[in-house]
């Protein structure tokens, strides 16, 4: 069996994918949004998404300097890299082109924040196991970070979710 190892490099990349695919879906579920309210959370939510893709693009850029970080010394060992292809592969948010599938079919506002707050749960499960295996400090400051703000996200939903109960 062919496994992809990953390094502290591949799993900065797919986070700044996660990141890009979640300021796609809020934006989509902003536009969908009827009350200002849930526009406001909606925007607040992609704003922060795309200041932690900033964010991962300042230190993708300086950790790809560090010429040993493409080593086989800082790759993930084989049972990690497959356990966070499993993660990654769950597309954490739904990709650009699905994401309007995605709220297309559901039809309500706490329905979309469901979705959300799954999302949202996911990436908290992916960013932990990151930091936990990251070989660079910074990389593993970060993502300890943004586990804590997804983990913000999800209370905030949660609270607006319940909201509407």
């Amino acid at each position: 069996m062919d496994v992809k190892l990953f390094s502290d490099l591949e799993g900065l990349r797919i986070a700044m994918a996660i990141e890009e695919r979640g300021r796609d879906f809020y934006q989509q579920a902003f536009e969908r949004a009827t009350e200002d309210a849930h526009k406001d959370l909606f925007c607040l939510l992609k704003n922060e998404e795309i200041i932690h893709f900033e964010t991962f693009t300042k230190i993708f850029a300086k950790v790809n300097e560090n010429k040993e970080a493409a080593s086989d010394e800082y790759l993930f060992d084989a049972e990690t890299s497959r356990y966070l292809t499993v993660l990654a592969d769950g597309h954490i948010f739904p990709t650009s082109e699905n994401a309007e599938v995605k709220i297309a079919e559901v039809t309500t506002i706490p329905e979309i924040l469901q979705m959300a707050i799954q999302a949202e749960k996911d990436s908290i499960l992916f960013y932990d196991e990151l930091a936990s295996k990251s070989k660079f400090e910074d990389a593993r400051k970060i993502f300890t970070t943004l586990k804590a703000e997804e983990q913000t996200h999800v209370v905030k939903l949660r609270k607006i979710l319940d909201s509407l109960a």
